[in-house]
């Protein structure tokens, strides 16, 4: 069996990919929104597969998978590896899960990172009444994920809160020190977050890109004793500096 095409349609905002074999069997994989800008990035990957097994998957990535080491490029060589695994999964008549080492578990966990309600303002209150929101949605989600700091409105609607001048055109333009009032007050806004959910649900916060490596090991220090499941993209993220640049 070889490969005898890669095509990428967006269908929304979302990517999806099929790869093409010579005795009819697809492959398909999607990427995460919002992310149409990747169809070229794909695409650049179709020379280097075609004529290739495709159920030596692992030998297939090893051409591409050091090409998509950083964002957004290893988005791109992801949805090629699911999609040969697709085909793999096809061809032996079993699902992929069973290629890779069989089932270990019949439960996940799942985080809250969509369902939003607007937030009313950037203090602590605001951060709190929507956790409390989201605790309470029927799907009982085990973890919440947050925006904060300068992934969401905090850097520009709470006063001083960095050293610069914030940019509210482009996405996520935003870098800097943080205050140490500015610092204080992220502080409060995840301890608001933190006493809703308790012991009953992780909080998970997204917090950049554009903070400095100071403020982040400072803010990983200082929320260690709060339940904080996870602190995402606090230095560079999926926006900067090599998307949509």
């Amino acid at each position: 069996m070889k490969i005898t095409d890669l095509k990428c349609a967006i269908l929304g905002n979302n990517p999806v990919i099929r790869i093409t074999t010579d005795e009819g069997v697809v492959g398909i994989a999607g990427g995460e929104t919002y992310k149409p800008y990747l169809k070229p990035m794909i695409l650049f990957y179709r020379d280097l597969i075609v004529g290739k097994d495709p159920t030596d998957v692992e030998r297939v990535m090893l051409g591409i998978r050091r090409l998509g080491a950083f964002k957004p490029w290893g988005t791109a060589v992801s949805m090629i590896e699911m999609a040969l695994w697709d085909i793999a999964g096809k061809v032996a008549g079993v699902p992929v899960y069973k290629l890779l080492g069989g089932k270990i578990r019949d439960r996940v966990r799942v985080y809250n990172g969509n369902i939003r309600f607007p937030l009313e303002g950037n203090q602590p209150e605001h951060y709190a009444q929507a956790m409390q929101k989201m605790k309470d949605l029927p799907e009982r989600f085990s973890i919440i994920k947050q925006a904060v700091a300068f992934h969401d409105s905090m850097y520009s609607n709470v006063d001083k809160f960095y050293y610069g001048t914030p940019v509210t055109e482009g996405r996520y333009p935003n870098r800097g020190m943080l205050t140490e009032k500015g610092f204080k007050h992220l502080l409060k806004c995840v301890e608001a977050m933190a006493d809703v959910l308790d012991d009953e649900v992780g909080l998970a916060l997204d917090c950049g890109p554009g903070m400095t490596v100071g403020d982040a090991l400072k803010l990983a220090k200082a929320v260690e004793g709060m339940n904080v499941t996870w602190l995402e993209d606090m230095i560079t993220g999926d926006y900067t500096p090599y998307v949509l640049s």
